[in-house]
């Protein structure tokens, strides 16, 4: 396999054509035109080109997911570099990322998330991951802080998912995929007037299985999928002034184990012995295990295991019975109701108002060790619901003067449990749970008010402000005696200016705040004082203090006159301090030498405990933009890079553990890329003497090197795919073929740390890497009829 240098130079011709070449075969502009049609973007929540918003912003329409092969947003990622997709051992853990800020989220709880999807204007609860693409107009994946606008949890940015509203005339679509390893798609939908020219509906429905790439060496597959998804769409317009869309989803998952396993464990650490800041307890280690081993650690590059590849899926005799269900699977469900209403008024102003209701139900079983030893497994349950509500007035477009004002309100519930079931390492002990299941449950209120003016300075320059004023109040420990409520107050501003150059050519600059609201711990406040004393000096408090982030930005938009080709580039500077994250700590809070596994304050394990983890200065460039090359011919991608430089990292365990380190200033965040790419060109031509199109379409896309863990030691290499599709299309049908990862690259699609619990089942200090394993070559046939 190519090394990742020479991987990436093959991406570099067609980006250096993407920006670089000029317009020409001008006679050929209004067909070329229509490939690069300019798109509409609601990035401020008003209707504005792509090219003349003051934001980096990467949007793609119907044609352009279809076009790549995009079935669910963790898909688009690959597509959209300078954001990651970390990917954990369920989509249950998993999370976004964007320009290279990355930290631990509890699992499931995207209230911290750095990154907030949002669908119509609603914040999406629980895990997006599993988001498909089946009802969308378009897709804006938004850089930066959006904290102005769209509120708590845009950290990072946000990614804005725009589903269809149905047309006026009657119409339908049916579609099938067949691939290799199972695969099994089916969609259809329809959409027409119900009432003419007042009430319109659309309903969608679609099923898929996937078998998973891996056969599991103890039993059934890793990695496979039963989905199930349907909406109903209503668009009531009974005035030219007024519409409302009324909308319900409700999806249905199942997924197996998956395709994750426990790698770099302690057989295959090379390098170390390293310092250690204390000799550790040797109990349950194998016989012979030395201190000196327990210091080491794998350094290099982080492959996928060869050979069969076995995970536990048996429980344990004695907890057949005590769970809802006894096989190792997550089950997911997850309903949304929205309304969105649009009312001109005031000649051209506009009230609208957003209102919804979301429920989320997970359940999970699973191997806790990612491994064939069974020393535990690990039962989850995660509920979520919340309301939210938002009401906005915003003055007419056209005039030089634009302003808006709104106010919202969002309420969230979050129950969660989880429990430990101890494995065959137990003998007689095994099964479990061993611990109650007690939800966790935790509430949050935000209310805010936000509000921009813009100011058309000269027929040139226009200069903008917005601001948010935010009050979030988490309530943690309900149900227990611990109850607490924590407040956090922030104004949240953001400053714009756009200049053009000329009608084709804009200048941008921005800044812009966000935060994330103080995080409680409500386990801290049912230890006893003397407790609590020992959980403070090992990092664990009643909570975290709020973070805080700051973005600088200068930006180029250029799109040519006759719309065959446009680039747009930026440059940013961020400064995040206050950085939150969350660790699982194990505390000997008696003193006896030994850790209960149970948690705290029965026991001594302390999850999803928030610490102040440190602060960051991080510079960056991004450059996207397309070009027709010719009348057949489009050539296009995107560039992203990150540079992260922690200036303190407080409190990270491993780090302390094998050096000893109180600051870990100077590493690498993990997870996220410095580089990140992607690059297609796509062919478009018709058979002569006949109605019939052909197209062929390459993607390329680059995910550059990312390390696993804060002390930078081991790193999943540098991951190039190519994607290839071609098919045929008539006036009303096509029939294309694909073939995803066509070279079959195996580089991992991710990686993380994970202690190596299989060897080390009572302290989980031997350093390892919880592995991603990689998609393999994929292909298969869609037929797709339009009606």
């Amino acid at each position: 396999m190519s090394s990742p240098k020479t991987s990436f130079a093959c991406l570099a011709p067609a980006l250096l054509l993407m920006v670089t070449s000029p317009p020409v075969q001008a006679q050929a502009a209004a067909s070329r035109a229509a490939a690069l049609d300019e798109i509409v973007v609601t990035a401020r929540k008003r209707e504005e080109s792509i090219q003349d918003t003051p934001l980096t912003i990467l949007a793609f329409s119907t044609d352009q997911i279809e076009q790549r092969g995009i079935a669910n947003l963790a898909e688009l990622s690959k597509f959209t570099p300078g954001l990651t997709y970390n990917q954990g051992f369920s989509r249950f853990s998993s999370d976004f990322s964007i320009r290279g800020m990355t930290q631990s989220s509890a699992p499931g709880d995207n209230r911290r998330d750095l990154v907030t999807v949002f669908i119509d204007g609603v914040p999406y609860i629980g895990n997006p991951a599993g988001v498909g693409a089946e009802d969308l107009a378009r897709v804006e994946v938004i850089k930066g802080p959006q904290s102005a606008l769209f509120g708590r949890a845009t950290f990072g940015g946000a990614i804005s998912l725009i589903t269809a509203t149905p047309g006026t005339e009657f119409a339908g679509r049916i579609s099938a995929t067949a691939g290799s390893y199972g695969d099994r798609r089916l969609s259809g939908s329809v959409e027409g007037p119900l009432v003419e020219g007042v009430l319109a509906g659309r309903v969608l429905a679609e099923v898929s299985d996937f078998d998973g790439y891996y056969a599991n060496a103890l039993g059934g597959r890793l990695g496979e999928s039963r989905q199930n998804y349907m909406a109903g769409t209503l668009a009531f317009t009974p005035t030219d002034a007024f519409s409302l869309k009324l909308r319900y989803s409700d999806r249905r998952d199942q997924d197996g184990p998956a395709a994750t396993t426990l790698i770099a464990r302690s057989d295959q650490h090379n390098c170390g012995p390293f310092p250690g800041f204390q000799p550790r307890n040797l109990a349950g280690l194998p016989a012979g295990f030395t201190l000196e081993q327990s210091r080491r650690a794998y350094c290099g590059a982080l492959r996928a295991p060869e050979g069969p590849i076995g995970i536990n899926v048996a429980l344990p005799e004695a907890s057949l019975g005590r769970l809802p269900f006894d096989d190792h699977k997550l089950r997911l469900d997850h309903t949304l109701v929205s309304a969105i209403a649009d009312w001109e008024i005031l000649q051209g102003h506009t009230l609208s108002a957003i209102v919804s209701t979301q429920e989320q139900k997970i359940r999970s079983l699973a191997d806790f060790e990612r491994a064939p030893e069974d020393s535990y497994q690990i039962y989850l349950v995660n509920e979520q619901s919340q309301d939210t509500y938002e009401l906005r007035l915003t003055s007419a477009a056209e005039n030089r003067l634009s302003w808006m004002v709104g106010a919202s309100r969002l309420d969230a519930e979050f129950d969660s449990l989880g429990a430990f079931i101890n494995g065959t390492l137990f003998g007689p002990g095994a099964g479990g749970p061993n611990a109650p299941l007690t939800p966790t449950r935790q509430s949050s209120k935000t209310d805010s008010v936000f509000a921009s003016l813009g100011y058309e300075v000269t027929d040139a320059l226009t200069l903008s402000l917005e601001a948010r004023r935010q009050k979030d109040t988490i309530t943690s420990g309900i149900g227990t005696p611990a109850v607490f409520d924590i407040d956090t107050w922030a104004t949240l501003p953001r400053l714009l200016a756009g200049y053009a150059l000329s009608d084709t050519t804009n200048l941008y600059a921005n800044y812009a705040e966000g935060n994330q609201p103080t995080q409680g711990y409500a386990t801290f406040l049912l230890l006893t004082p003397e407790q609590q004393v020992v959980a403070s000096a090992a990092g664990i408090n009643a909570s975290a203090p709020e973070a805080n982030v700051k973005n600088y930005e200068l930006g180029i938009k250029h799109r040519a006159a006759d719309g065959s080709w446009y680039v747009n580039g930026a440059v940013y500077y961020i400064e995040w301090v206050g950085r939150q994250g969350l660790r699982s700590v194990q505390v000997d809070l008696n003193g006896d030498g030994l850790i209960t596994l149970l948690p705290a304050p029965a026991g001594e394990v302390f999850n999803a405990v928030p610490f102040a983890a440190g602060d960051s200065n991080t510079r960056g460039v991004e450059i996207d933009g397309a070009y027709n090359a010719t009348d057949n011919l489009t050539l296009g991608g995107s560039l992203a890079y990150a540079n992260v430089r922690i200036t303190k990292a407080l409190n990270e365990p491993i780090p302390f553990r094998l050096f000893g380190r109180e600051d870990s200033a100077g590493s690498k965040y993990p997870l996220a890329p410095d580089f990140s790419a992607a690059a297609f060109a796509q062919y478009e031509g018709s058979l002569s003497a006949s109605q019939l199109g052909w197209f062929m379409r390459v993607d390329l896309t680059y995910i550059g090197k990312r390390y696993d863990n804060i002390v930078n030691l081991a790193y999943v290499p540098g991951q190039v795919r190519t994607n290839l599709r071609a098919g045929l299309r008539g006036q009303s049908w096509e029939v294309s073929a694909f073939i995803n990862n066509l070279f079959d690259d195996d580089t991992l699609e991710a990686s993380r740390y994970q202690s190596d619990s299989a060897t080390d089942p009572f302290f989980f200090q031997l350093v390892a890497s919880e592995a991603v394993l990689p998609n393999k070559r994929h292909g298969g046939v869609t037929m797709t009829y339009r009606f």
